[in-house]
């Protein structure tokens, strides 16, 4: 009976912690992508050879991110930005 609570504790164990190993390589896989995008738009507000329009909706966007970064998760982001 003890061997069975020993193996069941070690497998929850594992298992907990193969589940937070996961979800920090899922943050680290969206992080960067979301700054690349944020770089792209940043160049796009500093381009001159866009249109204001363009520019004036870009700054939106990043506006967007900036008040809501710290709040919310870059995977979470990274899907209402980009379809």
């Amino acid at each position: 009976m003890l061997n069975k609570r020993c193996v069941s504790v070690v497998l929850l164990t594992s298992a907990a912690l193969l589940g937070s190993s996961s979800v920090l390589a899922f943050d680290d896989y969206c992080t960067p992508k979301l700054n690349k995008y944020l770089e792209n738009v940043q160049n796009t507000v500093d381009s001159k050879y866009i249109s204001q329009r363009q520019k004036d909706v870009a700054q939106k966007i990043l506006d967007k991110v900036k008040n809501s970064r710290n709040e919310t998760e870059d995977c979470v982001l990274i899907d209402k930005l980009l379809p």
